[in-house]
This record gives structure tokens, C-alpha cells and sequence, in this order.
């Protein structure tokens, strides 16, 4: 087994302050914002080694409401965990912080051993069943996340299409979920998911309708969304009177990580007709993003 890769903690010293005042300002100008500066490369080496490549760079929380700079100029080698008896395991390589002794520790961790744990999350790593050799490894880096950043975007136009659901989750059971791709979720972060319409139209009748936005389990099917956050918006039966609605699911994830589908879906609530998408030739008529806004 290679030795776990370790380096001082990067931040100024100097004059009359303590270590602690320095890593106080690094989280106050990072604003306690935690994660990688800019995405890493990690493949496998022989046997089980698993390389970071040099040249990575974030800010770590050091479970004391202050954070460290943490990186590396040169290549690190990291030990990987045998593959299970059956299935497969989600593992993580992590960097400890050591704020007493001024250094930062990587190895190869497993998830479940992730929650609540103070560091950096760099890297992840998905291992068979059997494997006794990283090439045998699913072995990525995790986004720069430090700064708040668009995680997902998705445009539909689906003009002209009539629409009378009355319920969230028979909005979803007609072929016309509005969805993005899966996103990962990581423990402790705050993420916000908007979803925008920029032209339903009542068709028969004024009636008042609802627009939501929700997630589910990934592979999951439309009847496992559950909503997260709804607005009410008000149809008017005149002619061309598109409106414009968008709903926002601010949150935090507490929970360990997750890859979660988001869905926006828009019912009405009594009786009545609408498009969802009336306006067909000025841009994508239902839009929706997922953010990662801070730890």
C-alpha cells in the first residue's frame, strides 16, 4: 500500500496572527464557501494506485467555522479500496484537514464514511464488484464548485400543445416532462432550481393554475417526483394574453450524496384548458436550471 499523500496548508502568515485569524479570513472572504478551484485530473495508476494529477487547488472546511487553501503542485498517489463481494460502492477521495499540525491528508474514503466529515470532497471513484485494479475503476473528479455556478440548463418549445391536468403528478404522466439530466447533490450544499414559462395562455374558460418545481430519483418515473415548491398563476381566456410565470425551490442538502432529476410541470386547478407554451417564435417557451449557490 503507497503512503497517503500529505502537504502544509497554504495560507499567510505573518506579523502577530495566528493561524486561526488567517484561516478565518480565508472563509470570510470565500464567504465559508468550500470546494475546488478548478476541476482536476485523477486516473488510474498501476495496481491500485489511483494519481491526482498536480497542479489541483480549493478551499477546505477545517470543522471549525474557519477554512484552509489546499493543494498540490505535484502528482499524488492514493491508495483505492478493492472492489465489494457483489454490487458496487461509491468511494471518494477526500482531503483531511490537520489545522494544529498545518497539513492536509488525501485517501480514498467511502461514502458512507463522507457525512458530516470536515475537508474536500476532490474526487469520486465507483468500484465494481471484484476489482483489484484501478483500471478496473470508474475514476473521475468531482466540479469546481467554489464559486456559484450553473450546474444544469434545459429548453423546451412545445407551442400550441392543449393541456388540463389538475394535479402535479398527472402533469407528469403525459409525455411532457419538462426535466433535466440527473444532478449531483452533495451533503451540505444549497442549491436553486428554477423553473420559467415565458407564455401560458388559457384556452376555455379564466381559470387559475399552479406551476411547480420538484425532483426525483434518477432512472425514478414520473410519479416519484415530489414537489418541492409551487406558485399560483392566473389564466385569461383573451385572445394572444400570454403570461409569464417562473417558480423557485431554494434548499439544502442535507442528506449524503445524491444524482437527482428535476422536473417543472404546470396544472391547473379546477376546470379548463391551456397552453403551456403559446408563443412559439420568440425563444424556448419553458426553460429550467439548477444552481449550486454556497455550503
Amino acid at each position: 500500500m503507497t503512503e497517503a499523500p500529505t502537504g502544509i496548508l497554504a495560507w499567510g502568515q505573518g506579523g502577530i496572527y495566528d493561524a486561526i485569524d488567517d484561516r478565518l479570513v480565508i472563509a470570510a472572504v470565500t464567504r465559508y464557501r468550500t470546494g475546488l478551484t478548478w476541476p482536476i485530473e485523477v486516473r488510474a495508476g498501476t495496481g491500485l494506485n489511483v494519481i491526482v494529477s498536480g497542479g489541483w487547488l480549493g478551499v477546505a472546511d477545517c470543522g471549525d467555522r474557519t477554512s484552509a487553501v489546499v493543494g498540490s503542485r505535484t502528482d499524488s498517489t492514493i491508495t483505492a479500496i478493492p472492489g465489494p463481494g457483489t454490487g458496487t460502492r461509491e468511494d471518494m477521495i477526500w482531503v483531511d484537514v490537520q489545522p494544529d499540525e498545518g497539513r492536509w491528508l488525501m485517501r480514498v474514503i467511502t461514502e458512507a464514511e463522507s457525512a458530516g466529515r470536515s475537508g474536500l470532497l476532490i474526487g469520486r471513484i465507483t468500484v465494481p464488484a471484484g476489482a483489484t485494479l484501478a483500471s478496473q475503476m470508474d475514476i473521475r473528479s468531482v466540479n469546481a464548485s467554489l464559486e456559484r455556478r450553473l450546474m444544469i440548463q434545459g429548453a423546451w418549445t412545445f407551442p400550441n400543445e392543449l393541456r388540463n391536468e389538475q394535479t402535479w403528478i398527472d402533469a407528469g404522466r403525459t409525455g411532457r416532462q419538462y426535466m433535466t439530466a440527473g444532478v449531483r447533490l452533495e451533503t451540505g450544499q444549497w442549491y436553486k432550481a428554477t423553473f420559467t414559462a415565458n407564455s401560458p395562455m388559457a384556452v376555455s374558460g379564466d381559470l387559475q393554475g399552479r406551476i411547480g418545481i420538484g425532483m426525483r430519483t434518477e432512472g425514478q418515473g414520473p410519479d416519484g417526483s415530489a414537489l418541492g415548491r409551487a406558485c399560483v398563476i392566473s389564466y385569461r381566456q383573451v385572445l394572444t394574453a400570454a403570461t409569464h410565470a417562473q417558480v423557485i425551490w431554494t434548499f439544502r442538502h442535507t442528506g449524503a450524496p445524491v444524482t437527482r432529476n428535476f422536473d417543472g410541470r404546470i396544472w391547473v386547478a379546477g376546470t379548463g384548458t391551456y397552453y403551456h407554451c403559446s408563443v412559439g417564435n420568440q425563444g424556448d417557451g419553458l426553460q429550467i436550471t439548477v444552481e449550486d449557490i454556497g455550503s
